[in-house]
């Protein structure tokens, strides 16, 4: 099975598992609507890898998940991710804002923000590394709630005007709360 199927795969049981009825989400102990947990909701850090479909290879990231209300709908998503290029390293550092439909219990989210892009240019390969500015969107689905640790899927796409192709990247991934 080719990495851009498998992506595909994992897209698909993502969104069937996150559409799931109320009443199989009550047989998991997760119904729609339950009383908020007492406190604020706990920070998450985590680790994911992908594809970038523009760029055509592989991706690695850290990220963070900083609930910035208790209930948990909107959350601050700073991140890092390295594009493995043939014979280079693209590094991009992305600080971007969404709002999840389940709040603390995960579900889909999106989202966009700014972020910073290492790499060289291509219209001027000789300047050497850049950092350029660019803007982000994200889409993503969220699991779990009931435990420490919650499996995340999420598409990005990275715009700059400096860029030959804007990335989009597909990433499974998970986050583990920190308290």
């Amino acid at each position: 099975m080719t990495r851009i199927n498998l992506l595909r795969a994992a897209l698909a049981v993502a969104v069937a598992a996150t559409l799931l009825p109320q009443g199989a989400l009550a047989q998991l102990g997760r119904i729609p609507g339950d009383e908020v947990p007492a406190g604020w909701p706990p920070i998450e850090i985590g680790a994911r890898i992908g594809y970038d479909n523009s760029q055509r290879n592989e991706v690695a990231g850290a990220m963070l998940r900083i609930p910035v209300h208790p209930r948990a709908h909107v959350e601050l998503l700073p991140s890092l991710d390295v594009t493995f290029l043939r014979g280079l390293r693209e590094y991009q550092y992305n600080f971007e804002a969404a709002y999840l439909t389940a709040g603390r219990s995960g579900g889909l989210y999106g989202g966009g923000g700014i972020g910073f892009r290492n790499t060289i240019v291509p219209s001027d390969p000789d300047a050497g590394r850049r950092m350029l500015t660019t803007y982000s969107i994200v889409v993503g689905a969220k699991f779990g709630g009931d435990g420490r640790v919650n499996p995340v899927l999420e598409f990005r796409r990275v715009f700059s005007s400096d860029l030959a192709v804007d990335p989009q990247q597909v990433t499974l991934g998970a986050t583990v709360e920190l308290w």
